[in-house]
């Protein structure tokens, strides 16, 4: 499988963080996107593809980075001509009139042409099953799958989908035709988060302070079970307040150079994020503490 014209794309997808079965389903993509090169370099007549797809799971694991990827893998193979990603997100469907919201629609999908077009969940797929044809939301739905139609091979589609939008999926019989194939994205455990912050602090040529793990582990542990929770999006909330109390520490002690992190960073910015949080058992037997506000 190894190309040269797709080293940089792939080597991308490696130094993601944890999502194994996530590489390995776009690997097995790429697999066919290769061969189907080769056929054609062979004269082969190749029809269009089908190759919308699904990406199930929950907010902040990485669905739009591998969709971006995954469309400049495309491009370079000579599945789409340009490989660049239109993103459609729920604000862009709040327009009252049914005219706008299908023009918008539409705007989007020729904007996406030889390109991918990621469709956000909270865009139109609902948490229910919508019966209504007369649903504005299932208008934008039909405007799609009516340009795919008239353009395929393309486009891609991807749509972000949570777990209980699928039955929304099967409903339509038009997505169920379209979308055959999902990839599942799982959430980040613990110490993939903590390798998340940690690959964040890397960038800044800066360390994690020691000890920090017993300090966030209770933090995550705790949230981690909110149904709203969002993975690395809270990670990198996390490591931006952190940044601003480092930046708010070196100016109160007039440094020009404001130095590593403290562990105090952290816990100043876990406590501007949650004013209480629960002890819990930490995972490597280390007793809990009495929280004082704000912190664990």
């Amino acid at each position: 499988m190894s190309e040269d014209c797709i080293r940089d794309e792939l080597k991308e997808l490696g130094e993601l963080i944890g999502l194994t079965s996530v590489k390995e389903a776009i690997e097995d993509l790429v697999v066919h996107l290769v061969n189907e090169r080769s056929y054609r370099a062979q004269g082969a007549r190749i029809l269009p593809a089908r190759r919308h797809l699904v990406f199930s799971g929950p907010a902040g694991v990485g669905k739009r980075r591998v969709a971006r990827t995954f469309g400049q893998i495309c491009a370079r193979l000579g599945a789409l001509e340009k490989g660049h990603m239109v993103v459609v997100d729920g604000e862009d469907l709040t327009a009252v009139s049914f005219d706008k919201k299908v023009a918008l629609m539409r705007e989007r999908c020729a904007a996406a042409l030889d390109g991918v077009l990621f469709i956000r969940n909270d865009a139109f797929l609902p948490a229910g099953i919508l019966r209504s044809t007369g649903d504005l939301r299932l208008d934008a739905v039909d405007v799609m799958i009516d340009f795919m139609l008239r353009h395929r091979g393309r486009m891609l589609v991807i749509l972000d989908a949570r777990p209980n939008q699928f039955d929304y999926i099967s409903f339509h019989l038009g997505l169920a035709r379209l979308f055959n194939q999902t990839i599942a994205f799982p959430p980040y455990d613990v110490f993939e988060l903590l390798q998340i912050l940690a690959a964040k602090a890397r960038r800044m040529d800066l360390e994690l302070p020691e000890g920090i793990e017993c300090d966030l582990f209770p933090w995550i542990i705790a949230n981690m079970r909110r149904s709203d929770w969002r993975n690395a999006c809270e990670i990198g909330n996390l490591f931006s307040r952190a940044v601003g109390q480092r930046a708010s520490r070196g100016i109160r002690l007039r440094r020009a150079d404001f130095g590593a992190f403290e562990r105090d960073d952290f816990r100043q910015a876990l406590a501007t994020m949650q004013s209480d949080v629960p002890v819990l058992a930490h995972p490597f037997g280390i007793p809990g503490r009495r929280p004082r506000p704000g912190l664990p």
